[in-house]
């Protein structure tokens, strides 16, 4: 049994990976694909665009087909999707094609995001649920600290292409030992109840959501497209809750929302990830426009992250194993309040140094927040509604993500004006850069100092549920 709860947290950890490094290395490959279809930027970011939009859309849905194939079978078939979707991606001849099957690979990613969480907490019990999950957040800060060190090498050596082929080994081996040996002792449904109207209001309102965030990020200023976006996402949405309120078999059970403990815990990670945003998005146009660095002294810089997080996660783990008590998602939220000021002050005054610390300090932030925050989501629903929990915790992931780089990009816009980044970049204006970078970051740590308040609240919720439980026994 021990041996099978490690060989199925390899697995899942592996899908992680792949998925993670894939969308990060391929960042670096864009140029290569524009140049190779001899199509235009914008048309070269739907092949990113697409798959955060099937993911985002399909989570959902999958983490209710899971009910009754099974979370095991739902990864491990999600695994071979995306892997033959990566051998599709490489063999394609014209990006209309690479699209395509972009959109298959992320609906591969959704079926292996909606329950890899939950896997691991049907596999792992009390005492190693923190550990298993320090993990995968090690495994998450690994892709994507080698993404681009990854990408820029295959890109460079074998082409574009490569940034989809190496998938596909990795991804077959862990398919056939998936199908041989994971094994998940879990209640199946004796039969699907899809609520296939809601499905189509959810996909509907996330695309909307997804593209409106998109035009946001591009714009950066509410124009046409923007708002029918915001108004198709606004009216399906509605109409969704009003389905799903009155079918018997609803695609989602909207009552999981009225749980305190599972609603604060969403709420946090949403500042979290739209916070993390206005480093990773604003912080590379700071040093290169700024300080003239190069890549790969940007690159180096932002290795600091991930790689405390890779080291910082699995002892956090074991840390809220033995004490799951202890508040460390406001911890965390805390210090990286205090990271995310140390660095507006270092962008402020120029001090490179100063901005290393605040992305160390960053680092131990994020590794106090993410196993404990996730695990604390989990365990707020009852074990039956695990693969709910899994899979709305990756779509408040994915979509918190995207809110960020909307508001940094609009931030930025907005404090710049009518300034051009190219005009400003290593020129006597170079300040008015730094100075709108570090404001920008400075409305990160009020989002984490929201989130300090909000992830005390649940975590004063969960003692609250532990006293009521004690009383009643």
């Amino acid at each position: 049994m021990e041996r099978g709860r490690y060989i199925a947290l390899t697995i899942v950890m592996t899908g992680v990976f792949m998925s993670v490094l894939d969308s990060v290395a391929l960042n670096i490959a864009l140029p290569a694909i524009t140049s190779d279809f001899q199509v235009t930027v914008a048309d070269t970011q739907w092949v990113v665009t697409i798959y955060l939009l099937a993911q985002t859309c399909f989570l959902i849905i999958a983490g209710k087909v899971a009910e009754r194939t099974g979370q095991a079978r739902m990864f491990t078939a999600g695994l071979g999707v995306f892997t033959i979707s990566s051998l599709l991606c490489a063999t394609s001849s014209s990006l209309g094609q690479l699209i395509t099957f972009r959109l298959v690979q992320g609906i591969g990613a959704s079926m292996l995001f909606s329950v890899s969480t939950a896997i691991i907490f049907q596999v792992f019990g009390p005492r190693e649920r923190g550990k298993a999950m320090g993990f995968v957040g090690s495994t998450v800060a690994v892709g994507a600290m080698l993404g681009p060190v990854i990408g820029g090498f295959l890109v460079g050596t074998l082409g574009w292409q490569s940034i989809f082929m190496i998938n596909v080994p990795t991804g077959l081996v862990a398919t056939l030992v998936a199908i041989k040996i994971m094994r998940i002792d879990e209640v199946l449904v004796d039969r699907l109840r899809m609520d296939y109207p809601g499905a189509v209001l959810w996909i509907i309102s996330m695309a909307s959501l997804m593209l409106m965030l998109g035009e946001l990020g591009q714009t950066a200023v509410p124009s046409i497209a923007a708002m029918v976006y915001l108004a198709i996402f606004v009216l399906s949405l509605i109409l969704f809750i009003v389905r799903e309120r009155r079918v018997t078999n609803p695609l989602l059970d909207i009552s999981v929302f009225r749980v305190r403990r599972f609603t604060l815990t969403g709420l946090s990670m949403i500042m979290f990830f739209m916070s993390m945003n206005m480093v990773t998005i604003l912080g590379p146009f700071y040093y290169e426009g700024v300080l003239d660095y190069g890549p790969e002294q940007i690159g180096l810089i932002f290795m600091v992250l991930p790689t405390v997080t890779m080291f910082g996660s699995p002892i956090v783990g074991r840390m809220y194993d033995r004490k799951p008590s202890r508040p460390y998602a406001a911890a965390g939220h805390a210090v990286r309040v205090f990271s995310f000021l140390l660095m507006a002050y270092s962008f402020l005054n120029l001090n490179v140094l100063l901005s290393v610390v605040g992305f160390f300090f960053m680092g131990i932030g994020s590794s106090l927040f993410q196993a404990p925050n996730n695990s604390d989501m989990m365990l707020s629903l009852p074990r039956e509604k695990s693969g709910v929990a899994s899979s709305l915790q990756a779509t408040i992931r994915n979509l918190s993500m995207s809110m960020g780089v909307s508001l940094a990009t609009i931030l930025m816009t907005f404090m710049m004006g009518s300034m051009d980044y190219g005009a400003i970049a290593g020129g006597p204006l170079a300040g008015e850069l730094a100075s709108s970078v570090s404001i920008a970051v400075v409305v990160g740590g009020a989002l984490s100092l929201i989130g300090v308040v909000i992830s005390r609240m649940g975590e004063r919720a969960t003692e609250e549920e532990a006293l009521s439980a004690q009383t009643a026994s």
